[in-house]
């Protein structure tokens, strides 16, 4: 085990070491979790960038939503020219994802490749079919 020494001003160590006492711990036991659980923060951080969207993926999915958007006057025919396209929204906490068609897979957030999902419900004057949070959508047109 490694033995660090680092410098801390006296006011804030006195306060902490004052803390751990009324928690019933020692200043080198909070210490040992909070650089613990910040090596995991930064871990679970790095894991994520790594899975983070291939932004030329991004790119062509803009792209093939904007055409999509483009041609597109409601709900029933955005659905229709994405799946043109191999892709489809699908509702997903209170907004829209955009997956393949084919597979089901997750591809990205609507607000990634467009615009976010109450700017589709102003643009559409309803919300999408079949989303179970139906109080966003009345929330997106109250203020239209």
């Amino acid at each position: 085990m490694a033995e660090t020494l680092f410098h801390c001003d006296d006011v804030p160590w006195r306060r902490f070491v004052a803390l751990c006492r009324e928690r019933d711990e020692t200043p080198g036991a909070v210490l040992r979790d909070l650089i613990r659980l910040e090596v995991q923060c930064c871990e679970r951080r790095k894991a994520r960038s790594a899975e983070g969207i291939d932004e030329r993926l991004l790119v062509r999915l803009r792209l093939l939503v904007a055409e999509a958007l483009a041609g597109s006057e409601s709900w029933g025919q955005l659905q229709r020219l994405l799946a043109d396209r191999g892709l489809k929204f699908v509702p997903s906490g209170g907004g829209l994802v955009l997956t393949d068609l084919a597979t089901g897979a997750t591809l990205a957030k609507s607000s990634q490749v467009g615009p976010p999902y109450m700017a589709l419900v102003r643009r559409f004057g309803a919300g999408f079919p079949g989303h179970p949070q139906t109080g966003i959508a009345a929330q997106a047109l109250a203020r239209t």
